[in-house]
């Protein structure tokens, strides 16, 4: 059985007429026009949604991902903020409505490809979980595409155990590339065996990361529905084990990965009563080159179904694919690719697509696929992915429900985390020591415990990313307009719209000396660090300040976050400028997403943050 040539999926049909086809399109058309209307998404679906990031950050053009978000999405979520995404409306939407043009070897058509919910997010700091309803998929109602849950941070690191309905994980992770058609080699089938690694099956699934390497080891069975899930025998359809490794592909750009499946398939006679098995293999070698602007990804898939239908011998299975992909900017995306893949049949196309964003997630997408000896084929998909309003982070707080709250664009405040407070001489902070006090007033842990505080309540919702207000009254010099004691009062005693999050004194006490300490506070002795862009592509420059104390050298240090722990950068050497004071570096990064710069001068150090690539 071969795979699908075209850029349809099998088993199409058009619209439904009537009443629903006029409401469809007329949903359909409203959408366009109120999504165009608006500016840049900074918030979408779920997950962009809570932690505060455009889709840019882990999509080139949607679903297709960018290096961070391939790492988000095979770390099951972990390396995100779970204090952030716990506050975030946790479903979305995903529209697909895609033309096909009319040619020789068929009608022209438009269909709802896909009208899906998602949801996702924690069930506390070390569990997530992640759920696929499509309402249609392919013109018919959709059956349940994964709904899974994972126990992540195992033997203090990324790993992780995974248990549901999952895309069967594989190196280049087909379900997840945004042209209209299919891979070859990771839809086409062999007699009477079903199983295809396009598919989302239910199963169980160890995977981490370490270092350059990922790995995964997963049993899969059926993908049907949810009825389906505890259906385990043999006669019910395919069950596979899958073995994946990848190194590289993070810090470096290029990756490559190796995956080896052995399993087993029924065969059923005319009357479909379950006659034997077919034990098949599969295995794959994988590469891919990634940069800002260019993406290579090419595969050799082989493999051999012992007996692949009723009387049929061994038959091998081969397939090949290679693609190429131009981003210029976030907008426009160009893609090519050949794949090819032969068991009981042989298949071939070459495919052409050009995605427009007129939003990260807004686009349109034309394709032109080839096959030998078949007329060109020409469609169009319209996706849309929310909800979302510009500016605006949309926050769940049960049993009020969801309500807007502000992103601003401008930098990440400058964290004091880790500073050496004890030795800085005259650097104590006046009237900050409170009743109940567990630790010494202004020491690190107590700012870092204010820092860690303010974060985790997400507190720059409303009172701005750099705390420069918004809808919240600006906190950056809040120290230089109150005392220590009002500055507790108004956080232990909040005024309407501001919540009351029951912080005990010692815990008000660190937010306060945090808060105080952003400006450099203590008579503005700390230094400053100021990166442009704002928010880098391939590099920034970092600007530091060193109001009072020149050190004799200084570095930047980045890391990104990822699990249980972090994935090292770069170290950059600061240098003086005409100025003794300002220190000045470039600083360069190997993929797009949220790092961390550590300023390291002398024996202190202090912390901000930046997101890479989300200026888009």
């Amino acid at each position: 059985m071969g795979g699908r040539l075209g850029t349809t999926r099998p088993g199409r049909s058009p619209l439904p007429k009537g009443l629903l086809g006029r409401l469809f399109l007329l949903f359909t058309l409203g959408s366009s026009l109120v999504f165009l209307s608006q500016g840049r998404a900074e918030a979408i679906p779920a997950f962009a949604n809570g932690q505060g990031l455009s889709c840019t950050a882990c999509h080139t053009t949607f679903p297709g991902m960018t290096p961070y978000g391939m790492m988000t999405m095979m770390s099951n979520f972990q390396d995100l903020d779970y204090r952030k995404q716990r506050q975030a409306f946790p479903l979305a939407l995903r529209l697909q409505v895609e033309t096909l043009l009319a040619n020789k070897s068929h009608p022209a058509s438009t269909v709802a490809q896909t009208l899906s919910i998602l949801g996702g997010g924690f069930i506390g700091p070390h569990l997530t979980w992640y759920g696929e309803q499509p309402i249609v998929d392919s013109g018919f109602p959709g059956v349940t595409e994964q709904m899974w849950l994972s126990w992540n941070g195992l033997f203090h690191g990324s790993n992780s155990i995974q248990v549901g309905k999952f895309h069967t994980p594989f190196p280049f992770m087909p379900a997840h590339g945004w042209t209209l058609g299919n891979y070859l080699l990771a839809t086409q089938t062999t007699g009477q065996n079903t199983f295809n690694p396009n598919d989302a099956r239910w199963g169980t699934a160890f995977s981490g990361m370490t270092g350059n390497w990922m790995y995964n080891a997963s049993w899969l069975a059926g993908s049907g529905p949810i009825g389906s899930a505890l259906d385990y025998s043999p006669q019910g359809g395919p069950r596979t084990l899958d073995l994946n490794v990848t190194y590289g592909g993070m810090v470096r750009p290029w990756a490559l990965g190796a995956v080896a499946m052995k399993g087993t398939a029924p065969l059923f006679n005319s009357s479909g009563a379950y006659a034997a098995g077919d034990s098949f293999t599969r295995q794959g070698l994988y590469y891919s080159y990634q940069t800002r602007s260019w993406f290579v990804q090419t595969m050799y898939y082989r493999g051999e179904d012992a007996r692949p239908d009723l009387n049929v011998g061994a038959t091998p299975f081969r397939g090949a694919m290679l693609e190429i992909e131009r981003d210029f900017g976030w907008r426009n995306h160009v893609l090519v690719r050949y794949d090819v893949a032969s068991s009981d049949t042989l298949n071939r196309q070459y495919i052409f697509d050009d995605a427009y964003n007129f939003l990260p997630n807004l686009k349109v997408t034309g394709e032109l696929a080839m096959q030998p000896g078949a007329s060109p084929s020409i469609a169009f998909a319209f996706d849309w992915a929310g909800p979302f309003q510009r500016g605006k982070r949309y926050l769940w707080n049960p049993p009020v429900g969801v309500r807007l709250v502000s992103v601003k664009s401008a930098p990440p405040s400058v964290g004091m985390t880790g500073t050496n407070m004890k030795s800085m001489p005259g650097m104590s902070m006046p009237g900050m020591s409170m009743p109940g006090m567990n630790m010494p007033a202004n020491s690190n842990a107590q700012i870092e415990m204010g820092e860690h505080l303010v974060a985790a309540n997400g507190c720059s919702g409303c009172h701005g990313a750099t705390f420069g207000g918004g809808v919240g009254p600006k906190l950056y010099g809040i120290e230089h307009r109150l005392a220590p004691a009002q500055i507790a009062d108004f956080i232990a005693h909040p005024r309407a719209p501001m919540p009351n999050f029951g912080f005990t004194k010692p815990q008000v006490a660190a937010i306060v000396a945090y808060l105080s300490s952003l400006d450099g506070g203590m008579g503005g002795m700390m230094p400053t660090l100021t990166t442009t862009p704002v928010a880098g592509q391939d590099a920034v420059v970092v600007t530091v300040r060193f109001p009072a104390m020149i050190p004799k050298s200084a570095r930047i240090v980045t890391a990104m976050s990822m699990g249980g722990g972090a994935m090292h950068g770069s170290t950059t050497a600061l240098h003086p400028t005409a100025d003794p004071h300002v220190w000045t570096a470039t600083v360069h990064f190997t993929m797009a997403g949220p790092w961390t710069l550590r300023l390291e001068y002398g024996n202190m150090h202090l912390t901000q943050s930046i997101v890479v690539g989300d200026s888009r």
